[in-house]
């Protein structure tokens, strides 16, 4: 009554094709047409971009470098990763509860470590951000280090 389904079909045999441009040993295989990749080169990243004829070698501060650079969906990403690592600050400084023990606790070391991890995007991204961008890591950082102060003051055995 059952009819196995493999049986109705015709049995072909399996074709495998080696499509890699290079033999074991890395020389490139004779049957092979050479083709040019499809992207441009890669520049090297100690060359630095080429300005465009007729732009500025580098940007304004707080301004990008262009219109055509500024895409919303990764100023929205950036913004929502300067504004996470800001709350794992202030978290760390006592500004929320831990989730499973429901305790306030104070982490000076992972606060210092996140305030020192945004002062590094801010120097690392100086001159390619938008001026809400900036206004925001300016305003966040700052924050952060006046909250900082005022915790480690009031922490016993701290000077």
């Amino acid at each position: 009554m059952s009819e196995d389904k493999q049986g109705s079909r015709p049995s072909e045999p399996v074709r495998v094709v080696d499509r890699r441009a290079f033999t074991s040993e890395g020389e490139r295989r004779p049957d092979v047409p050479h083709e040019e990749p499809a992207h441009a080169p890669v520049p090297s990243p100690l060359a630095g971009p080429a300005p465009a004829p007729g732009k500025p070698a580098v940007a304004p501060a707080g301004e990008p470098a262009s219109k055509a650079d500024h895409d919303p969906v990764s100023s929205a990403h950036f913004q929502n990763l300067v504004v996470n690592l800001a709350r794992q600050a202030a978290a760390n400084l006592g500004a929320a509860r831990h989730p499973l023990t429901g305790q306030i606790e104070v982490d000076l070391e992972g606060a210092q470590q996140m305030i020192e991890l945004l002062q590094s995007l801010r120097q690392k991204t100086q001159g390619n951000l938008t001026a809400d961008e900036t206004d925001l890591l300016e305003g966040l950082i700052g924050d952060l280090q006046m909250q900082y102060v005022a915790v480690r003051s009031k922490s016993p055995g701290r000077p």
